[in-house]
């Protein structure tokens, strides 16, 4: 049979077959992390926290934050699908349960609620659960760095 849809789908089928097989040679050569990494990381995006039970927040950057338990004493650090420029200068955030299992986790379709400018929201990528010196460290280190003063003596003497 020699209708026009036989002819252009004999056309189209070396192109198709040069596409798939471009892209699995592609996805062969693909490197892999190593098996502990990728334990670490499956283990980090497990971690849970209770939406209830969060209470306070710390943003690091557009793309961390850590937040907290009914204690201080709970840090989780919370690493967003995507940055958010709003983060940083945020008042509030809020937590959504996308799943509604009652848990934000780094899985299930949970998100950080960014309520300044137009409003964000932004997936959960992960949450790990650290210690209280490791936050303590995490956001000395995301602090801006002082300039030192010059000294106004030293300015007028020269």
């Amino acid at each position: 049979m020699n209708t026009p849809l036989s002819r252009y789908v004999s056309r189209l089928m070396p192109v198709l077959a040069a596409a798939c097989s471009a892209a699995l040679t592609g996805c062969a050569s693909v490197q892999t992390a190593s098996p502990e990494a990728a334990a670490a990381n499956d283990k980090a995006r497990e971690e849970c926290i209770f939406s209830v039970t969060v209470r306070d927040w710390s943003a690091l950057d557009s793309e961390r934050l850590i937040i907290y338990g009914i204690s201080r004493k709970q840090p989780y650090l919370v690493k967003l699908g995507f940055p958010s420029t709003e983060l940083p200068f945020a008042f509030a955030i809020g937590v959504k349960d996308g799943d509604n299992n009652g848990r934000i986790c780094g899985f299930g379709n949970d998100a950080i609620l960014i309520p300044r400018g137009i409003p964000d929201r932004i997936n959960i990528h992960s949450v790990q659960r650290i210690s209280v010196e490791e936050a303590a460290g995490l956001i000395e280190a995301a602090k801006p760095k002082k300039k030192p003063k010059a000294d106004k003596g030293a300015a007028a003497a020269k």
